[in-house]
């Protein structure tokens, strides 16, 4: 995984296995904190900086994985995986990440996540200062940002 992702695992989260049934679904939610959530804020890896899904099977119907606000649908595909930054390389939450698990209309489906946390991946993904100087910049531009 750290081959695939180039993301160190020393504060990466064991994995987790999960099983939908008939019908079932996860609801749309982040898998980092946003910035009005106190969430990771114990955990000494700080915040989710990225989230591997891995496919274990497939369903007969449904399932599939969305990302509403990014427009993207990802139906379920044995032995396949998908890779996402939860974060910005400023550190700011992406919050076109919202995704969901649709329901399952036939079969099973079968995830594996892993989610990786930002320390530890400083020299992996480092601080774009200066994209965050042009957002900023293309921001008050726009008469969006305010100092």
């Amino acid at each position: 995984m750290e081959d695939a992702t180039e993301l160190s695992m020393d504060y990466a989260e064991l994995q987790q296995v999960n099983n939908y049934g008939m019908a079932g679904q996860y609801e749309p939610h982040y898998d980092m904190a946003t910035r009005d959530e106190k969430a990771f804020t114990d955990h000494e890896g700080g915040n989710r900086i990225a989230t591997l899904l891995f496919y274990m099977g497939r369903t007969d119907a449904g399932g599939a994985t969305v990302f509403i606000d990014g427009g993207v649908r990802l139906p379920p595909v044995k032995n396949a995986a998908v890779f996402w930054y939860n974060l910005l390389p400023n550190g700011d939450p992406d919050l076109l990440t919202r995704h969901a698990g649709c329901p399952v209309l036939a079969g099973t489906k079968w995830v594996m996540n892993k989610w990786f946390h930002v320390n530890d991946q400083v020299f992996t993904r480092p601080c774009d200062i200066d994209q965050m100087k042009r957002e900023k910049e293309a921001k008050l531009w726009q008469g969006q940002y305010t100092i």
